[in-house]
């Protein structure tokens, strides 16, 4: 059977190399490609995929760009840095978002098309068997060219003989006119050839989602894709010999004049500008000038890659709009609920001085002296929560000052123990002390360092059960003069995503709402508790073992330099501790 007659299942397997870190990926590739014409090669990683192109031919090889130890762009770089596969087409893969840089770094390093995750089959099959086919043609004519090669070796022989053989001249010119009309002939289909080649050159450079042209030292056109063209209503031959003015126009010609004359100076250019077309209007545009050079170094010309960035830039000044709108709205809402606090606070003092006083009035019976007992509390609970409001918009307006000076933190944490001691002996709850910091002075105000702690255990006491323990320990290190302040229950715990945002103003964990929204609260107390320990350089972290397996609050605060720790005797200790157990 004859090459012109052979059926298509007789036609040898073209190689496929699919480069992917991921075996999944890997098979989508291949039971897209799935083709009796195609030899499908996976390779695994970038030094497995280098080994076989070491080995075998390829048409085309299908490029994840993401993969460990070496990206799909150096490894690209490698392929194009041996002449043996530098001219394999390369389609890159991306699950990601690219910058323009990023897609421009991959044309550079070798990429003929970009391809983004989820993969389009048709595209991806349409685009293979573009190369696919390319390669067979390339590697028909180079056996042709091989055959040709042979054949004029032999009819060269076979002349040489004939020479020999009869020295008439006019047979000897005869035989050479004819053999210099096949080589003419050999000439004319070798110019088809190439002019096939740049046909497939022209499909890949047309079908590009980027304006490339080529230009001459006079900034006169040599070559410009079809994208480039039918953006001003030519086709690419009627742009060739055009100057640049011609086509731009002069406002546009002078903006970016100095660039061109950079790049046929020697220098490769990379800029953004803004671009007046008549048919578009304004557009932003990303471009790249890169110098042509000769064989002996001298600058020819120069090829431009342009890409249109005006939807990034619109989208830009979207955010940047936006983000102006969410900060002014976040001003508003600062000022709105500074101004609320305030006007909450003024009218609970009558009524927390009335209830106070007719809870203590003997002449009122104890059930009436109980109700207004209960409606004090509940107006000392709405203060605190009125001023939890007035410190967060203290702190998030920087109106906050501290009055710091030397704070003795284990007498802090008894202090905050002691305002929680009735809820704590209410929910006969358990407190072990473990005050073993050496030294446990830090510069910072008394008062706020007071309620971290009072918000912390106050957080302890509310999602532990009853009979339950809260341990309170400290350690100081010094080598990095840090003190180290754990707070630990055995209540409720939280989630990983809770733990995420339990310092977030506003945020409560999933438990909050547990049991029927018992626990309450606005959400404040561990915000504001975060941006306290922040404002003395310290930092503050939770964490749980999960449901039911109780939290861990961290909180570590530089030490007082060169400080003198006053020494608790343990009788004083001991008695602090039998006052909250």
């Amino acid at each position: 059977m004859t090459p012109e007659t052979a059926s298509p299942e007789t036609v040898a397997a073209v190689n496929i190399l699919l480069v992917d870190d991921e075996v999944r990926n890997l098979d989508v590739l291949e039971s897209l490609l799935h083709s009796p014409e195609y030899n499908l090669v996976r390779a695994e990683t970038a030094d497995r995929a280098l080994m076989l192109l070491l080995d075998g031919e390829f048409a085309a090889i299908v490029l994840d760009i993401q993969m460990p130890g070496m990206s799909g762009i150096e490894l690209a770089n490698l392929i194009k840095q041996r002449r043996r596969t530098q001219h394999i087409p390369i389609i890159f893969l991306t699950a990601y978002f690219q910058e323009d840089k990023d897609v421009l770094e991959g044309y550079v390093s070798g990429a003929v098309d970009y391809l983004t995750k989820p993969i389009n089959p048709q595209i991806l099959r349409s685009k293979i068997a573009v190369f696919v086919d390319l390669f067979r043609k390339t590697r028909a004519l180079a056996a042709s060219n091989s055959a040709l090669e042979l054949e004029i070796a032999q009819r060269q022989k076979a002349e040489e003989s004939l020479r020999q053989i009869n020295n008439d001249l006019e047979s000897r010119v005869a035989a050479r006119t004819a053999d210099l009309n096949r080589l003419n002939e050999e000439l004319i289909e070798r110019e088809r050839a190439l002019r096939a080649s740049e046909a497939q050159l022209r499909l890949v450079t047309d079908n590009a989602p980027v304006f490339i042209t080529h230009l001459d030292c006079q900034h006169r056109f040599k070559f410009v894709n079809r994208t480039y063209a039918r953006r001003f209503g030519f086709e690419p031959h009627q742009l060739i010999g055009k100057h640049f003015v011609e086509v731009m126009g002069e406002s546009s010609y002078n903006a970016i004049r100095h660039q061109l004359d950079s790049a046929l100076a020697g220098m490769r250019v990379e800029f953004e500008t803004e671009i007046f077309y008549a048919s578009l209007g304004p557009r932003w545009v990303f471009v790249v000038h890169e110098p042509e050079r000769a064989s002996d170094g001298r600058i020819v010309g120069l090829v431009a890659v342009i890409t249109d960035i005006t939807e990034r830039k619109l989208a830009e000044r979207a955010v940047a709009a936006a983000r102006d709108e969410a900060l002014a709205a976040s001003r508003t809402k600062d000022d709105f609920l500074a101004r609320l606090s305030h006007e909450l606070r003024t009218p609970l003092n009558p009524v927390l001085l009335l209830a106070s006083e007719s809870a203590e009035n003997p002449a009122l019976s104890a059930e009436v002296r109980a109700d207004f007992d209960l409606i004090a509390q509940n107006v000392i609970l709405e203060a605190r929560l009125i001023d939890d409001l007035l410190d967060l918009t203290a702190i998030t307006k920087g109106k906050l000052v501290l009055a710091k000076q030397p704070v003795q933190i284990h007498e802090a944490l008894h202090d905050a123990l002691a305002m929680m001691r009735q809820d704590i002996l209410q929910k006969n709850l358990r407190v072990r002390l473990q005050l073993a910091a050496e030294r446990h002075t830090v510069l910072g105000d008394d008062i706020r360092l007071k309620q971290i702690f009072w918000n912390v255990i106050k957080n302890a006491v509310k999602f532990t059960p009853a009979s339950g323990q809260i341990a309170i320990a400290t350690a100081s290190d010094p080598i990095t003069e840090k003190l180290t302040i754990r707070i630990s229950d055995t209540g409720l715990g939280m989630s990983a995503e809770e733990i995420g945002r339990i310092f977030a103003a506003f945020a409560q964990g999933d438990h909050a709402m547990h049991g029927g929204g018992r626990f309450g609260g606005l959400g404040l107390g561990l915000a504001i508790s975060r941006m306290l320990v922040e404002l003395h350089s310290g930092a503050i972290r939770a964490t749980s073992a999960g449901r039911d397996q109780g939290s861990t609050f961290s909180i570590e605060l530089p030490l007082c330099a060169d400080s003198v720790e006053p020494q608790e005797t343990a009788s004083t200790v001991s008695g602090r501790r039998n006052s909250v157990s």
